[in-house]
């Protein structure tokens, strides 16, 4: 897959549609952490992958423990993915509001906006 440079930092774009193929690579991510976790849950409490699906708080699958679990095997994916660390306990993460937790949608728009800003130099 060919791969785009953004200051430093690589990334590799699943097409050529600007920001939304970053958010379809991101989801793409979240959704293979996901696969990942649903082998350790119990059936009844798998996530499924979709944009609108809950992640932790009111209506969400995961305890603490699936919420660290998906945390690291998150940040590790997303580190193999962009060649630099991502740390998803960042910016208030967990606020029932504005945390990015809250679904699959609100940490891929996080995810992606962590990357402008470190594409950007801010980071």
């Amino acid at each position: 897959m060919e791969q785009t440079r953004f200051a430093d930092l690589s990334f590799k774009p699943a097409s050529t549609n600007g920001g939304s193929s970053r958010l379809a690579d991101v989801l793409k991510v979240i959704y293979e952490s996901i696969s990942d976790l649903n082998m350790q849950l119990p059936a009844e409490r798998r996530i499924d992958e979709s944009p609108s699906s809950v992640l932790f708080g009111e209506g969400g699958r995961l305890d603490s423990l699936g919420l660290s679990n998906f945390i690291v095997i998150t940040e590790q994916k997303f580190q193999e993915f962009f060649n630099f660390p991502v740390d998803l306990t960042e910016d208030d993460p967990f606020s029932p509001a504005t945390g990015h937790f809250r679904t699959v949608h609100s940490l891929a728009s996080y995810v992606c906006e962590l990357a402008e800003r470190r594409s950007a130099g801010a980071l």
